[in-house]
């Protein structure tokens, strides 16, 4: 609670801080986002992959499969800002009802999901964005196979300009080349 008092102080204080009010669009750019404890996360927009590699060691602390899933949906949101959507609503489907629920809620009892919730939302609020999450069957979800390892042709990764957060540097690995990830995990 004081970690998300002190967020909400630091929000405040900013008098920089501001709030859209022009009505938003809906936009449906198909993201698709899932996650595997076994190997790690997949996003895809629209028929391009992107691939991050949970670190050895990553489910600890609180870290577990909601947790990841719920840092999915964080790295599709970190994509969308940099692909400069602004003053709309965006569709985003994934298959974890927990993590669904708890970002149209605002918040999880898992402090570590809180934690990524609030860092979409300073994402999301600078560019009046709302993200519309969609449940889908793990069985329709695109991101499926990418979330455990079965990538897809490389001409189809996407290329991710934006940074991790430095909360997730030590658990996530960015799949930037296919052939090199494959020679250094054998």
């Amino acid at each position: 609670m004081h970690e998300s008092l002190s967020w909400w102080e630091a929000i405040l204080q900013n008098l920089a801080a501001s709030r859209s009010l022009p009505p938003r669009c809906k936009v449906d750019p198909s993201v698709w986002v899932d996650a595997s404890t076994s190997w790690g996360i997949g996003v895809i927009f629209g028929g391009r992959w992107a691939a991050w590699r949970l670190i050895l060691g990553w489910k600890a602390c609180g870290r577990d499969i909601g947790w990841a899933e719920s840092v999915a949906l964080e790295l599709a949101v970190l994509w969308m800002v940099g692909q400069h959507f602004l003053d709309c609503d965006i569709t985003v489907r994934g298959d974890n009802t927990g993590v669904i629920g708890a970002f149209k809620k605002g918040r999880s009892r898992n402090a570590l999901w809180n934690a990524t919730i609030r860092r979409m939302a300073s994402c999301l609020v600078p560019f009046n964005i709302s993200v519309v999450p969609v449940y889908v069957a793990s069985s329709e979800n695109r991101a499926d196979s990418v979330s455990r390892g079965i990538l897809g042709p490389q001409q189809l990764r996407l290329g991710c300009a934006f940074e991790l957060p430095p909360e997730l540097n030590s658990f996530l690995l960015h799949v930037t080349h296919l052939q090199t990830y494959v020679l250094m995990h054998i």
